[in-house]
């Protein structure tokens, strides 16, 4: 194992599952605004539930003023991929918002992502590429076994991917988790050589991020110097997870849902 990953105990582990009891309940609340087409929903009421939920469960919320970024969750739209900052906005029928949560606890934290359709979707594709998303998550959490070299992620992810028909984003991607600290060593790439990285062993803390694309792959960062964004519609999903007892350990198992 590199000298820059901190292999966690079973406190980290009991830490973060209760962090990700608060975020399994975020977005249980923002899945249920989003797909019944609550109206004149705002993505600050999408904030606020993620700022009650960490009151009610005395966790704070880990992204706000990390690095400065100025909102309690990065919640992106359509063509922006990650980073965004939370503003007035209504959300429009058929959008895509995702809600990009974390969640710390006793210095634990859980880093989790979903994205749903605001209402019926704008085309079929839409709906295609969230559910292909989200499979691709599942498909690179497969391969997150003892063992197994780091590269087995993200090489699942990317095959799953692209035999479906989607750009994958390489450029961004999971990465490693440590107290207090939500981007650590190792950085968890969507397209990587099976063979490649670390052995995977019990304590290792990630968070698996697969971000998939209608088209060109190529990333912007906006003006405001957090946003990414994508010239097409773009899908973020995204697990915290770790490996204990010769088992992986998943934050938020939750009843995600697009319908």
């Amino acid at each position: 194992m590199s000298e820059f990953i901190t292999l966690k105990n079973h406190k980290w582990l009991s830490d973060q599952q209760y962090a990700g009891q608060c975020v399994s309940d975020i977005f249980k609340e923002c899945q249920q605004l989003i797909i019944q087409q609550t109206p004149n929903l705002s993505l600050r009421q999408l904030e606020s539930i993620v700022y009650t939920n960490c009151n009610k469960h005395n966790c704070s919320p880990t992204f706000l003023n990390y690095k400065g970024f100025p909102s309690v969750a990065c919640i992106s739209v359509n063509n922006v991929l990650v980073h965004g900052i939370v503003s007035d906005y209504i959300l429009q029928p058929g959008d895509l918002v995702t809600v990009d949560v974390g969640v710390t606890y006793n210095g634990a934290i859980c880093d989790s992502a979903r994205t749903w359709i605001y209402g019926p979707a704008k085309l079929a594709e839409h709906t295609r590429l969230v559910q292909e998303c989200y499979n691709a998550l599942l498909a690179g959490q497969s391969m997150a076994k003892i063992g197994n070299r780091l590269g087995a992620i993200g090489n699942a992810i990317y095959k799953y991917a692209t035999k479906k028909g989607f750009g994958v984003i390489t450029n961004y991607g999971g990465h490693g988790l440590d107290l207090n600290k939500p981007h650590a060593d190792p950085f968890v790439s969507n397209k990587q050589d099976p063979h490649s990285g670390v052995i995977l062993d019990n304590g290792l803390a990630l968070a698996i991020e697969p971000m998939l694309v209608i088209g060109e792959t190529k990333t912007k960062v906006m003006d405001d110097g957090w946003a990414v964004t994508t010239p097409n519609i773009n899908c973020h999903f995204e697990n915290s997870v770790t490996l204990m007892d010769d088992k992986l350990y998943i934050m938020v198992e939750d009843a995600w849902n697009i319908i």
